[in-house]
């Protein structure tokens, strides 16, 4: 592990994305409905924003200054080639008149006499006029760098992409986007590259994802366009923080920015009027000599590549500040494999990484780190100490030995700016925005944090076995368990990415993870803390209200959640790949993910009534240690004796609240049951000389032969639920 007090220099993110994989199906992957992306986008969304574009100016003003020349220049340039372009013949143009034709096509209309070129038509006039301006940077900043004004690592050219190809075996989870025949990239190449439109695999080089549309009526679906496709892009680059997009709808353009909670575009750029035309020009240059942090790059993790340990890992630097010496101290850790990637184009983005403290370890992780945008009240304090105080107080019980993570460091990330270390967060991201929206509505504060904690496994989406997942989830459980009761500490963010197993010469066993959200427990046995990260997983009181109080019930649902989702995505590649193909049960699942609140919240009610969740069992998750696990959690969870066999939302509300009143019993209950299926799941794993899944056939289904209109018999629980009451 190395230690420094110096910034990276470089950032390299020219690899192709499969390389560094990450986890391939998730829950984050799993895609909302078309009305709650719209929702999403509408709430978060910022219009009109002049200082969008600003975002991308250079600091120096030696950088600035050129930025003006060559703006000057290729608007020179571009309005007197655009008169003239009628009397040229095509096929003896040069190259700058050819994309001045196509470019006229394009701009040459007025509000009275709009754009009618077809999308395809669009895409290749805008890679023309990007193919234009990296032309005159190529030259000019070949003549700074010769004149010794210009370092050719603060530069780069700015070129069209066809389109992000994907992997043969990715999917989309979105729904119908695949294949993007009318749209583009703006990638970013050094300046030895040829100036023309490339087509190769160059996810890492994205800057921009481009959305094109005929006309301006279009805006907003290509806006949802922009935003699914943004998805995959945080997702492809690891090195991800903000994002940058474009619109393009007749002679149309808006830029956007995505922060981890708003939404920002600007005003629109009129490409048909020469004011507009040099408004673009100007944003492509800033681009091509802004620092890669503006383009929304994280300098602290990087892409590298060396043969002698098996070709491309990452860099990723971790920080802690030395408050005596006033500095930031550096851990650089390496990593070839991201196990959890981000997941939406809005959020707190975590990452997840299994890493080592040298190249040649890469392949036996040491640690996992997790990368995450957490919500704060402020920038005062990185958080550091409170989650290594919480991990102190777990680890000293010796009922949690080797069933919680092990924080190893925890705080902010730093950039290094203007000679200077900056802590990373919204207000320093985007500094002329941030201050006019962080007290709009759905924004909030938000710190770049890194959590490092020793490597104790993968997580359960990664298991081959469905009873390797039911021992993790009883350990992790147990390990909940135990932090309330010794600690006073309540999770409140299960997930299928806090609950980890590992594979050792005495078995499987499970560690509970991500404590990040967890907060002590006051007198009446309730936590109020911030919002989980994971609408999919979140317990229905919290769909309902956000800010109430919450208790160890609330976490029991959301593990019933996980091993819904995880069991319908599946164990093996056949399994996964036809849960992305459209399976019933991402339908099913996908109702869940909503972004109303309410709607999601009456959705599980609905689910949670008897006859549909078997239902959802039988058709969707073949494994029966899954079956017989969250039949038993469901039963003890909602169907007390005063429970509807139909849930209505208004009555399954009422239930959640009297069950309060015995959470102690139910939540005995539940361990119960996850440490008796823990026994059952060890038995068939040491069965088994290698794992492998166990199908449920209907011929030997009990699920299949129950009448699925017939209540079955009560929890456990009712009896004693009831005596109690």
């Amino acid at each position: 592990m190395n230690s420094q007090a110096s910034p990276a220099t470089s950032l390299q993110p020219l690899q192709p994305a499969n390389i560094i994989p990450g986890e391939k199906l998730d829950f984050g992957t799993l895609g909302v409905r078309d009305e709650s992306l719209t929702d999403l986008i509408t709430d978060s969304l910022r219009p009109n924003c002049e200082a969008v574009n600003k975002i991308a100016a250079p600091r120096s003003t030696a950088v600035c200054t050129m930025a003006g020349e060559l703006v000057n220049e290729v608007t020179a340039d571009l309005e007197v080639r655009l008169p003239r372009v009628d009397r040229i013949n095509r096929k003896s143009a040069e190259s700058l008149d050819a994309w001045a034709m196509d470019i006229v096509g394009w701009t040459g209309h007025c509000d009275s006499d709009p754009c009618r070129l077809r999308d395809y038509e669009i895409v290749e006039c805008f890679e023309s006029f990007l193919l234009f301006v990296a032309h005159h940077a190529k030259a000019y900043f070949g003549k700074q760098i010769a004149a010794g004004l210009l370092e050719s690592e603060g530069c780069r050219l700015i070129l069209p992409i066809t389109c992000m190809k994907e992997e043969p075996e990715s999917f989309d989870f979105y729904g119908a986007y695949n294949n993007y025949p009318n749209t583009s990239e703006c990638g970013m190449f050094p300046l030895d590259s040829s100036v023309e439109n490339h087509t190769t695999p160059a996810a890492l080089r994205v800057v921009a994802v481009v959305e094109v549309g005929e006309s301006h009526q279009e805006l907003f679906h290509e806006m949802q366009r922009l935003a699914v496709r943004t998805t995959r892009l945080y997702a492809n680059q690891h090195n991800r923080r903000f994002a940058w997009g474009l619109t393009v709808t007749g002679s149309y353009i808006h830029a956007y920015v995505f922060g981890p909670d708003v939404l920002w575009t600007s005003n629109e750029i009129n490409m048909a009027s020469a004011s507009g035309r040099h408004e673009f020009i100007s944003l492509l240059v800033d681009w091509s000599l802004c620092s890669v942090d503006d383009l929304g790059f994280d300098p602290s993790i990087r892409y590298a590549f060396d043969n002698n340990v098996g070709g491309p890992y990452l860099e990723i630097d971790v920080h802690e500040m030395d408050e005596n010496a006033n500095q930031v101290k550096t851990c650089t850790y390496y990593s070839k494999r991201c196990v959890g990637a981000a997941t939406d184009f809005i959020g707190s983005h975590p990452r997840y990484f299994a890493a080592s403290t040298s190249l040649e370890s890469m392949g036996c992780p040491s640690v996992l780190i997790k990368d995450v945008w957490m919500p704060s009240e402020s920038d005062s304090a990185d958080g550091r100490s409170s989650i290594l105080d919480l991990h102190a107080a777990l680890e000293g019980t010796g009922e949690l030995e080797g069933k919680i993570s092990q924080i190893v460091s925890a705080g902010s990330v730093y950039l290094f700016q203007g000679g200077t270390f900056v802590k990373d967060t919204t207000a320093s991201a985007f500094p002329d925005l941030a201050t006019a929206s962080l007290h709009i509505s759905g924004s909030q504060f938000r710190q770049h944090k890194r959590t490092v904690a020793k490597w104790s496994g993968n997580v359960i989406s990664a298991a081959s076995d469905p009873n390797q997942v039911v021992v993790a989830i009883a350990d992790a459980m147990a390990a909940h368990n135990a932090a309330y009761v010794k600690c006073n500490i309540l999770h409140d963010n299960i997930s299928n990415r806090a609950i980890l197993f590992q594979e050792t010469d005495n078995g499987v066993t499970g560690v509970l993870a991500d404590f990040d959200y967890a907060a002590p427990v006051s007198d009446s046995g309730t936590a109020k803390i911030k919002l989980p990260e994971h609408v999919l997983f979140r317990s229905i009181r919290r769909l309902e209200n956000a800010e109430t109080s919450c208790t160890r019930l609330d976490d029991w649902e959301s593990l019933l959640y996980v091993i819904c989702v995880v069991g319908a995505i599946g164990f093996s590649q056949t399994e996964r790949n036809e849960f992305a193909a459209g399976r019933s049960g991402r339908r099913y699942i996908k109702s869940w993910n909503s972004h109303r609140a309410l709607e999601a919240s009456r959705e599980r009610c609905h689910e949670m009534s008897k006859p549909r969740f078997y239902n959802f069992l039988h058709d969707n998750i073949r494994h029966m240690p899954f079956h017989r696990l969250a039949i038993d959690i469901l039963e003890s969870l909602f169907h007390h004796e005063w429970c509807s066999e139909e849930l209505s939302r208004e009555y399954a509300l009422n239930d959640i609240t009297l069950r309060d009143s015995i959470e102690d019993e139910i939540v005995t209950n539940l361990l119960s049951i996850v440490e008796r299926h823990k026994q059952e799941a060890l038995e068939a794993l040491g069965d088994k000389e290698s794992t492998t899944a166990v199908v449920a056939e209907e011929s030997d289904d009990p699920l299949r032969k129950r009448n699925r209109d017939e209540v079955p018999a009560t929890s456990p629980m009712t009896t004693r639920s009831k005596a109690r009451l």
